[in-house]
């Protein structure tokens, strides 16, 4: 018995990879071309963050399933082109995702950064800051149709003491710009989130079913709901919980039972049939009322 317990356990912890694997498997895939600097300020390896930046932000994102990196820069240097953004012109798209199988292309640039002094004077006392931004762009194409499916600009910016940023590119400079490249990106990913919950169709629940039982007195008589035959009495009726339906219950020699229902799980129903008065014969009618059938 323990031998048995023993494999059950092992069969489980091998599995378990393989169904959250399996999961990851049908996310869309993305593959993340270029991050570019094209603002003016010259920063040594900030393409090269933004481009981290910007692929663990959306690995974590839990959006997509992301493609390699050396995979996605063999299959540009395939197509020959020197500026990897080019690959996002949707005219371009099509073959690059194809080669890629990603769905979707993604490229990031910093747009701008700008640093601004702020002066502040009052109570005899002259303060500066020096007011720091970084722009990011994000854009997204869809592989499939050469379509542009989301394009996005976000600004980060932070004040800082006057002293901090009067050394061109110093360390503690280039670690402010890593933290707003970092803030705008992440700001972009929350509204690429947001897009793609916006163009997700929801998922239709299933309807909530509910049994009810049907009884008739006498037993063995037709149930139909919108002229569709169910079955006979006594029977269990799998309904749609909240909706009005009429139902007919009829058996030869009773009149119909015909009634609407809310289905709800309180519902029972319990049908007497009352037997039906045959018409009366036309001769007799005659006959009541003084009239003597004509002869030859």
């Amino acid at each position: 018995m323990k031998k048995y317990l023993i494999l059950l356990i092992l069969i489980c912890i091998l599995f378990v990879p393989v169904i959250v694997s399996a999961t990851e498997y049908y996310l869309p895939t993305l593959a993340v071309v270029s991050f570019e600097n094209h603002s003016n300020v010259s920063c040594p390896d900030l393409e090269n963050m933004g481009l981290q930046f910007l692929e663990t932000t959306l690995s974590k994102s839990g959006m997509f399933t992301l493609l390699d990196r050396l995979t996605v820069q063999k299959s540009v240097e395939e197509l020959g082109f020197n500026s990897a953004s080019g690959l996002v012109d949707p005219s371009y798209a099509i073959q690059l995702g194809k080669m890629l199988g990603a769905r979707y292309l993604a490229t990031g640039n910093v747009i701008d950064i700008t640093r601004r002094v702020t002066e502040f004077k009052g109570y005899g006392i002259t303060t500066k800051r020096t007011a720091v931004s970084v722009t990011i762009g994000l854009r997204i194409v869809d592989a499939e149709r050469g379509t542009i499916f989301f394009i996005d600009q976000d600004v980060a910016a932070e004040e800082l003491p006057i002293d901090t940023t009067n050394v061109k590119n110093s360390g503690q400079t280039y670690s402010i710009y890593q933290n707003l490249m970092k803030q705008a990106i992440l700001k972009s990913i929350n509204s690429l989130r947001q897009r793609l919950i916006a163009t997700t169709p929801e998922v239709t629940k299933a309807p909530k079913m509910i049994l009810v039982t049907v009884n008739s007195e006498p037993i063995g008589a037709d149930v139909e709901i919108s002229g569709i035959f169910y079955g006979n009495t006594p029977c269990e009726l799998s309904l749609e919980e909240g909706k009005v339906l009429e139902i007919i219950i009829s058996l030869g020699g009773y009149d119909p039972w015909i009634k609407k229902i809310s289905v709800s799980s309180a519902l029972k129903i319990n049908a007497k049939l009352n037997k039906s008065i045959p018409p009366a014969d036309s001769s007799d009618l005659n006959v009541n009322i003084g009239i003597t059938p004509s002869g030859d």
